[in-house]
């Protein structure tokens, strides 16, 4: 019955390669590289020593950094190995992990630990060796989302097949070969056993004549579990090791990416204020609607090219009109310039309507469709760091469901009315008498 729900394969397998040391050493040199950028990036006055030019928490967050390096280098050189258990709850987990420590880690003393990641869709620690996934059925659709989770994570895995005491032989070998024909694709191997057999009764016949009934525990039924982790700890182990490795080394990357791009962020967000106003004011003073004022001006093509280059990608004027262009687009189609100037005019309404008319409506609206894009691009652009140069895209036209999550987002965050309090301040004449406003409409 649990397989009823895991019909669907595990979609785009990952298949199992051979990992080189110099594969490892690849991806820490990027590591370094963007430390190294990071560093280049601080703000002018941080120090007058550029190398110094560091903040008492970015400076340790450097530090660690580099300390991990260091860890992951010396690892790769480590004869040791761990191994991580996970699965649902009352597949067995602990059982399994106390029968290998029992009968089979004494004999393999560089299997330093067995231990159990809690949580049913928990992550191992960084430094498992190998993952021993554990389930006592075929595989549901949550097992199958949680293996794929971990292979993309990097995770060498094998599955326990636990409890098939509990089925009939006949259950019991049709189960275990639509466990291993979902996942042997993916290069995953499944060892069938039973940690914790069902007690049996036994009846002895006495000499004289009577019968004794009585209940006995069978052993533990590992033996395919433990010559397939004989293998791998004895054949593999090096292969094991340059993986975890090769993991640990590329979340290092992607933590330092994230560290690097926050940085950036400080520095975007002024951008897009600014921007922001401007736009606020050219609507204001020449009133047009949205899309006209977007697809017409300079200022979201400026705003691309400035956050572009924020984040290390240069685009000439004339490519930032053209996607400016096709954001405008985009803000119109998924009704985003609408909706932006309905929420803003009912809020407007307390306002003079010679003052609404004369533009404020079309500069607080601009100002927030330009924040919009301007937060949608910056999440793009953090978005595209931390893929290989060769495989980024920056195809503007497909960031319509980013545009919308930014859109509300950003109306949760700031707040509408709390916007145009911003907005009005920013506008020419915004803190003069009815009647002036009036002329200067």
């Amino acid at each position: 019955k649990q397989g009823q729900n895991a019909e669907r394969a595990i979609e785009s397998p990952l298949a199992l390669q051979t990992v080189e040391r110099t594969a490892v050493e690849r991806v820490i040199a990027g590591v370094e590289s963007t430390i190294s950028t990071l560093i280049e990036e601080l703000p002018e006055d941080a120090s007058a020593e550029k190398s110094q030019r560091v903040g008492t928490q970015i400076e340790a967050q450097i530090k660690a950094k580099r300390n991990a390096i260091a860890q992951v280098l010396e690892s790769i050189d480590r004869e040791t190995l761990s191994i991580a258990v996970v699965g649902n709850k009352s597949t067995g987990k602990s059982t399994v992990i106390s029968q290998l420590r029992k009968q089979w880690q004494p004999a393999h003393t560089h299997v330093t630990s067995i231990t159990e990641t809690a949580g049913e869709n928990a992550i191992p620690a960084a430094q498992s060796d190998l993952v021993l996934f554990v389930t006592a059925g075929d595989l549901t659709q949550s097992e199958l989302q949680h293996l794929q989770t971990l292979l993309k994570a990097g995770y060498r895995l094998h599955i326990a097949f636990n409890k098939q005491d509990q089925l009939t032989p006949e259950d019991r070998g049709s189960v275990l070969q639509r466990i291993q024909t979902r996942v042997e694709a993916l290069g995953i191997g499944v060892s069938a056993i039973a940690a914790n057999p069902n007690t049996i009764k036994v009846r002895r016949h006495q000499e004289d004549g009577t019968i004794q009934k009585s209940t006995e525990q069978p052993a533990a039924q590992l033996t395919s579990l433990t010559d397939r982790l004989t293998q791998l700890a004895n054949s593999e182990a090096k292969q094991l090791i340059l993986a975890t490795a090769l993991r640990q080394a590329k979340a290092l990357k992607v933590d330092t990416q994230k560290l690097l791009n926050a940085q950036r962020k400080q520095k975007a967000l002024p951008i897009i204020e600014q921007m922001q106003w401007i736009a606020a004011g050219s609507a204001f003073a020449s009133p047009l609607p949205s899309l006209a004022l977007l697809a017409s001006t300079a200022i979201n093509a400026q705003l691309l090219v400035a956050l572009g280059a924020v984040y290390g990608q240069t685009f000439s004027l004339e490519q930032g009109k053209k996607a400016a262009s096709t954001l405008a687009e985009l803000l119109v189609k998924l009704g985003l310039v609408e909706l932006s100037t309905q929420a803003f005019g009912s809020l407007l309404k307390t306002h003079a309507a010679t003052y609404v008319a004369g533009g404020a409506l079309q500069g607080v609206s601009a100002a927030y469709l330009t924040r919009t894009v301007g937060l949608s691009l910056v999440e793009f652009f953090e978005e595209q760091s931390h893929l290989p140069e060769q495989k980024r895209q920056f195809a503007f036209s497909n960031m319509g469901d980013r545009l919308q999550a930014i859109f509300k987002a950003t109306k949760q965050e700031l707040g509408l009315q709390s916007f145009v309090k911003q907005a009005l301040a920013h506008l020419p004449a915004a803190d003069k008498p009815t009647a002036e406003k009036t002329v200067a409409a």
